[in-house]
């Protein structure tokens, strides 16, 4: 009995990781044309140098490249200290520095939810989820304004600003935050993030 449920238990994990990869996979914006220019470029490149080095190999004297034995006469008569030289360099590695940052990751179109089917993904997006958020908070008593804000590119965490008109707030943030924490709950997003609560009251 408590073998199987072990199984069970692993089996469950190993189908909740699959559904994890499978819901990056798919809602990951796809880097097709990044993709395409730069496979372009390096079969042009190294189709151009294959044949060069051919034509050297077998003796010829001729460049069979249209536009090659220009370029090689201009390099010839450059210097590594030349401007020109270190601008097309410069160049040339911005170009490079930019289809590798193009070959990053994406940022995902939403958050994924969480989910054992390795065969289906779902995601909610942020806009979406923060109005959600919102409207758990304002569904506490007491709570007449609430925003939520966070989920960006650089923060993972979520952060609830509240308001009331209540003089004394007593546990009320605890209650928002336990309110956020329930909604989070159903929504079931794959990496949960952090809730802070920042919660605003009459002084007078």
């Amino acid at each position: 009995m408590a073998e199987a449920l072990v199984h069970d238990l692993i089996e469950e994990e190993r189908s909740r990781r699959e559904a994890r990869r499978l819901a990056l996979r798919a809602f990951r914006p796809r880097r097709a044309f990044a993709g395409f220019a730069a496979a372009l470029l390096v079969t042009a490149a190294g189709g151009t140098a294959a044949i060069e080095l051919l034509a050297a190999a077998l003796g010829s004297a001729v460049h069979p490249v249209p536009g090659v034995a220009a370029l090689a006469g201009v390099l010839r008569r450059r210097t590594w200290d030349d401007p020109n030289v270190v601008v097309v360099a410069g160049a040339v590695a911005a170009l490079g520095a930019a289809f590798l940052a193009a070959a990053l990751p994406g940022r995902l179109r939403g958050v994924p939810l969480d989910g054992a089917d390795p065969r289906q993904a779902g995601l909610i997006g942020r806009a979406a989820l923060r109005r959600s958020l919102a409207d758990a908070a304002l569904g506490v008593p007491g709570i007449e304004r609430a925003r939520v804000r966070g989920l960006g590119v650089f923060r993972r965490g979520l952060v609830v600003r509240a308001g009331t008109h209540y003089r004394n707030p007593a546990n009320l943030a605890d209650l928002v935050r336990a309110a956020v924490d329930a909604r989070l709950d159903g929504i079931e997003p794959m990496h949960r993030p952090d809730v802070e609560v920042r919660l605003g009251w009459r002084k007078d």
